[in-house]
C-alpha cells in the first residue's frame, strides 16, 4: 500500500507541474494574440494612409501612380473628376457673389455716411440759427444747469455708496454696538428696567454709542436719500431737455431735416441688409470649402469607398510592387508608412510562428496530461482495493464460528452448568456425554463447519478435541 501511495503521490505532482505549464504556455500565447490584433488595427491604419497618399499622388503625378487600382473603369475616374470641376465651379460663383455683396456693403456704408454728414450739416446750421435766439439761449442754460445739477447728484449718489461699503462693515462687526442699535438705545423706542439701562449706559460709554450712532445713521440713510435727489435732478433735466429739443426739431423740419433724416434711415436699413446678406454668403463659402477640402482628401462619401477599395487592392500587393508604387511619388510622407508596414509585416509573422509552436506545444501536453490523470485513476481504484481486502478477513472468518457455536449451545437441553461444559468441550469422553449431546455437537460442527466454508476462508478448518484456549486444533482464522 506505501508503494501505491508513493506512485499516486509522483504521479500528481507530475499532473501539476504539466499543469503549470499549460497555463504559462496558455498566458503566453494570449499576449501575442494580443499583440497581433493590435498589430493588425495598426497595418490596416497604415494601408489606409498609403491608400490616402497614393490617391492623392493620382491626380497629380503621370503616369498615374494608383489609378489602376483606383476604380474598376474609366468611367468611374472620369466622373469623380468632373465632380471635382463642379465643386470647383461652384465655389469660384460663391466666391465672385461673396464679393459683390462685399462692395455693395461699402456702398451703402458710403451712402449712410453721407446722409448722415448731411444730416449733421443741416443741424450744426439749424443750431446757429438758434443760438440767436434769446428765448432758446434760455432754454438752453436752464437745461446746461439741470444736467449739471444731474451729474452733481449722480456722483454724491455713488461716493455715499462707496463710503458705505467701506466703513459700514466695521459697526456692524461691533457685536455691543449692534446690540445697543438694535434695542433703539437713546431712542424713543428704548425699553428697559433699572439695572438694564444702568448695564446698557456703561456699556454705551464704553463704545462711544452716540457718536457711532449718528456716523452710522448718517453712512445707512444718506445714500438713499442722494439716490433720490439724483432720480429728481434726472426728471427737471429732462423736463429742461424737452422743449430745447422740440425747438430743434421744428427748425430742422422747417429747413429739410425730416427728408434728410428718412434717407439716413433707409441707408441704415439697407447697409444692415447688405451686411447679412455677406454674412450669409461667407457661410456658404465657407461650406463649398469645407466639401472641396473632403473631396480633395478623398474623405466624402464617395472617396472613403475608394479608399477603402485602394487599400485592399494595395495590402494584396508584394513589397516591391509597393516599394515602386511608393517610389514613384514626390513625398517622403509614403515611404514613412511603407516602412511601418514593413516592420510590422515582419512582426506578425514572428507572432504568427511563436502561436503556432505554442500550439503545438499545449497539445503535447494535453496528451501529457491526459496520459497521466489516466494513470492517477488506475493507482486510485488499486490502492481502494487494497484498503478493502485489508480489512474484510477480521470479520468473515470470526463470524460464522461464533454463530455456529452459539447456535450449538442454544439447541442442547437444559442441565447445570459444569455438565454443559463438560459436553461442549469435552465430548469425546464417554462417560460424561450421552448419545444427544454428541448428536447435537456433530450438528452444529457440521453446520459451523459449511458455514466456514461457504465464506472462503483460508484458515486451517474447525478440527475436533481440544478447547477454546486449548492446543487442538480449533482455528477460527485470527483469533476468537
Amino acid at each position: 500500500m506505501s508503494d501505491l501511495n508513493t506512485a499516486l503521490a509522483d504521479v500528481e505532482a507530475e499532473i501539476a507541474d504539466l499543469q503549470a505549464r499549460l497555463a504559462s504556455q496558455g498566458n503566453q500565447c494570449r499576449e501575442l494574440v494580443k499583440e497581433q490584433d493590435v498589430l493588425r488595427e495598426q497595418t490596416r491604419a497604415d494601408f489606409d494612409a498609403l491608400a490616402r497618399l497614393q490617391a492623392e499622388a493620382s491626380n497629380e503625378v503621370e503616369p498615374a501612380v494608383a489609378r489602376d487600382l483606383l476604380l474598376q473603369s474609366r468611367a468611374d475616374l472620369d466622373r469623380r473628376e468632373r465632380k471635382g470641376r463642379t465643386l470647383d465651379d461652384e465655389l469660384k460663383r460663391l466666391l465672385d457673389e461673396e464679393q459683390a455683396l462685399q462692395q455693395r456693403s461699402l456702398d451703402a456704408a458710403a451712402a449712410r455716411d453721407a446722409a448722415g454728414e448731411r444730416l449733421q450739416q443741416l443741424r450744426d446750421q439749424v443750431e446757429a440759427t438758434l443760438r440767436s435766439d434769446s428765448d432758446f439761449l434760455a432754454q438752453l442754460d436752464t437745461l446746461q444747469l439741470a444736467q449739471a445739477r444731474w451729474d452733481t447728484a449722480e456722483r454724491m449718489a455713488a461716493s455715499a455708496h462707496a463710503e458705505h461699503d467701506a466703513k459700514a462693515g466695521a459697526y456692524q462687526a461691533d457685536p455691543i454696538f449692534m446690540y445697543l442699535l438694535s434695542r433703539d438705545f437713546g431712542g424713543s423706542g428704548y425699553r428697559g428696567w433699572p439695572l438694564l439701562r444702568t448695564v446698557d449706559g456703561w456699556l454705551a460709554e464704553l463704545c462711544g454709542y452716540d457718536r457711532a450712532r449718528r456716523e452710522y445713521r448718517t453712512l445707512t440713510e444718506l445714500p438713499g436719500y442722494l439716490q433720490q435727489h439724483a432720480a429728481q435732478a434726472r426728471e427737471e433735466a429732462e423736463q429742461a431737455h424737452a422743449p430745447v429739443q422740440a425747438a430743434r426739431d421744428s427748425a430742422a423740419a422747417l429747413s429739410g431735416g425730416g427728408v434728410l433724416s428718412s434717407i439716413l434711415r433707409d441707408a441704415q436699413g439697407a447697409l444692415a441688409q447688405a451686411l447679412l446678406d455677406e454674412q450669409r454668403q461667407r457661410q456658404a463659402v465657407d461650406a463649398q470649402q469645407a466639401r472641396i477640402t473632403d473631396f480633395r482628401s478623398w474623405s466624402d462619401t464617395e472617396g472613403r469607398s475608394v479608399l477603402v477599395t485602394l487599400a485592399r487592392a494595395l495590402s494584396s500587393r508584394n513589397l516591391d510592387d509597393l516599394y515602386r508604387r511608393v517610389a514613384a511619388t514626390a513625398t517622403a510622407e509614403d515611404d514613412a508608412v511603407l516602412e511601418r508596414i514593413h516592420a510590422r509585416r515582419l512582426r506578425l509573422a514572428e507572432i504568427e510562428g511563436s502561436v503556432g509552436q505554442h500550439t503545438s506545444d499545449m497539445e503535447t501536453l494535453k496528451a501529457s496530461l491526459a496520459s497521466l490523470q489516466a494513470t492517477r485513476r488506475s493507482y486510485q481504484l488499486a490502492l481502494d482495493a487494497e484498503r478493502s481486502s485489508y480489512r474484510a478477513p477480521a470479520r468473515s472468518v470470526a463470524e460464522p464460528i461464533m454463530t455456529s457455536l452459539f447456535a450449538t449451545a442454544s439447541s442442547r437441553p437444559r442441565r447445570s452448568s459444569t455438565a454443559s461444559s463438560g459436553g461442549l468441550f469435552d465430548w469425546g469422553s464417554s462417560s460424561s456425554s450421552s448419545s444427544d449431546s454428541r448428536s447435537s455437537f456433530w450438528s452444529g460442527s457440521s453446520s459451523s463447519s459449511s458455514t466456514r466454508s461457504d465464506s472462503g476462508s483460508s484458515s486451517g478448518g474447525f478440527r475436533s478435541g481440544g478447547g477454546i484456549s486449548g492446543g487442538g486444533g480449533f482455528k477460527t482464522g485470527g483469533g476468537f
